[in-house]
């Protein structure tokens, strides 16, 4: 029983600071990763599962271990996002694979890109037809970036002269019952309202699955007991 405690504990730990670096490092996708994030991020992940597999590694040299390949990763970004020489140095710089509906073939090379492979992230953003490409980057993230020509592109309200409203958003003001006070408070909502609307809505607030509001103060509820209407047969 004391062995799977220390387990435990090992796990826990390890689990904690690994978190925490990674918060600290930053919101990052794993696509998103740079080639020296991803190599601390394995050299992480390496030691982690070796101090909990191996009882003879100690918990305090790995977490001080982790806690430093932390640091070098915020080290490194400080440095990156100071000098744009080193941040251009430790990454891949995008890559035009297509200009004019025409494959720069030297570039594709240069991307470890194929053919095929370049034609099927062009129908990932609905390009069937490479003519009508102005310009495709193949981006340090991995992901392809494309320019439709002018002609090829969707009209818009303003190239038509025409005023259309602000976009509509909402955001969540009850959740499975629970009233979300501090959401209510960053739009504008005094303590004084936020009390008056848990007054006035408190006892239908535990029907409400999700409710959402908008700046002009208009809710839209979805209620707990929503069910499949059936128009959807398969």
């Amino acid at each position: 029983m004391g062995e799977l405690g220390s387990i435990a504990f090992t796990v826990l730990a390890t689990m904690a600071v690994l978190v925490a670096v990674w918060l600290v490092a930053g919101k990052r996708q794993m696509a998103d990763l740079t080639p020296v994030d991803f190599a601390l991020s394995i050299t992480a992940g390496t030691v982690a599962g070796a101090s909990i597999a191996d009882p003879r590694i100690s918990l305090g040299h790995a977490l001080v271990a982790l806690v430093l390949l932390g640091a070098i990763q915020v080290a490194v970004s400080m440095i990156s996002l100071k000098f744009r020489g080193v941040y251009t140095r430790l990454n891949y710089a995008p890559t035009v694979v297509v200009e004019d509906g025409q494959i720069i073939k030297a570039n594709l090379k240069g991307a470890r890109l194929t053919a095929e492979m370049l034609l099927q992230l062009l129908r990932e953003k609905e390009v069937f037809d490479i003519t009508e490409v102005e310009l495709a980057v193949f981006e340090p993230t991995g992901k392809l970036s494309v320019l439709k020509k002018a002609e090829y592109l969707p009209l818009t309200a303003s190239q038509l002269g025409y005023k259309v409203a602000s976009n509509r958003v909402l955001v969540p003001v009850v959740v499975e019952g629970e009233l979300q006070a501090k959401t209510l408070a960053k739009m504008g909502f005094s303590a004084e309202q936020i009390e008056d609307f848990r007054d006035r809505h408190g006892e239908r607030l535990e029907e409400v699955f999700i409710a959402l509001m908008d700046r002009e103060g208009k809710i839209h509820v979805i209620r707990e007991d929503v069910a499949e209407n059936g128009s959807f047969l398969h």
